[in-house]
């Protein structure tokens, strides 16, 4: 009989009487909707992979779906995710990076209630915390942890290098899902509302090639960013972007006249 799967989730989590002032600013910019928002993020980065929860398009229609919003906030619930980023709520590098909510502080908290386990699971790549070198010290080496992030529990954060952590625990090399991560450098940028720039790689260019297949997927890229550069009140944010593109190329293919389809 195959073993029970390993529990990646947190049954519940602890929300302080007293928050943050980060979150305040977000209750006050967004009245009580933008707190219920952020409670609710919570409850599902602690409540499925434990640390972090991937965020795009489709993510938030199922996120309105499980908490009974309707289609008519979808733009507030966008504004309030990207006002947390912009405070630091969820980490802005890597929510560029790899599409994730996180932040060292939720990382650390979920270190520590899993304390009881004997075996944890963590993504190298999103990691913002150190963990215990002795178990994984062959991953540490190999990616860019923030060594300047903020300590965990002395019994299961390495303090130092010379300081060798007691906790023994398993800790795995692994994610809730698989995720492609560009490693190369974008082929083009757009800018977003934010002022940011949104990255666009050759795999990018690949994938919207077979669904536009009469369109010239770069050009149609390098127009966009000069639509954007020219009409700075109408760029996207984060998790609109991708509806522009797809807007864009899908109107491009329905004139037929795109040019050749870009080949790779």
């Amino acid at each position: 009989m195959a073993g029970r799967p390993d529990k990646a989730g947190l049954d519940y989590f602890s929300l302080d009487c007293h928050v943050d002032d980060k979150i305040k600013l977000i209750q006050a910019e967004f009245g009580l909707k933008g707190f219920a928002i952020v409670v609710k993020l919570f409850q599902k980065i602690y409540g499925e992979c434990g640390y972090y929860c991937e965020w795009n398009e489709d993510v938030l229609f199922l996120f309105m779906s499980e908490n009974g919003v309707s289609s008519d906030n979808k733009g507030l619930i966008e504004n309030i995710v990207s006002a947390c980023i912009r405070r630091n709520i969820f980490s802005d590098d890597l929510f560029k990076k790899y599409g994730i909510l996180t932040s060292a502080g939720i990382q650390k908290r979920y270190l520590l209630a899993t304390k009881r386990r004997e075996s944890i699971k963590f993504e190298k790549r999103f990691l913002l915390i150190d963990v215990p070198e002795n178990s994984i010290s062959a991953y540490i080496n190999s990616i860019n942890v923030d060594r300047n992030s903020i300590n965990v529990d002395r019994n299961y954060i390495k303090e130092s290098k010379g300081k060798e952590s007691k906790d023994n625990r398993s800790i795995y090399d692994t994610s809730c899902s698989e995720r492609p991560v560009a490693a190369e450098p974008p082929v083009i940028t757009i800018t977003l509302n934010t002022g940011d720039e949104y990255p666009l790689y050759q795999k990018d260019i690949t994938d919207y090639a077979e669904l536009y297949p009469a369109v010239d997927i770069l050009q149609e890229f390098r127009k966009m960013k000069g639509w954007c550069k020219d009409n700075p009140t109408k760029r996207k944010t984060k998790l609109g972007i991708r509806r522009f593109i797809n807007a864009w190329l899908a109107k491009e293919q329905d004139k037929g006249r795109g040019g050749q389809r870009y080949r790779s």
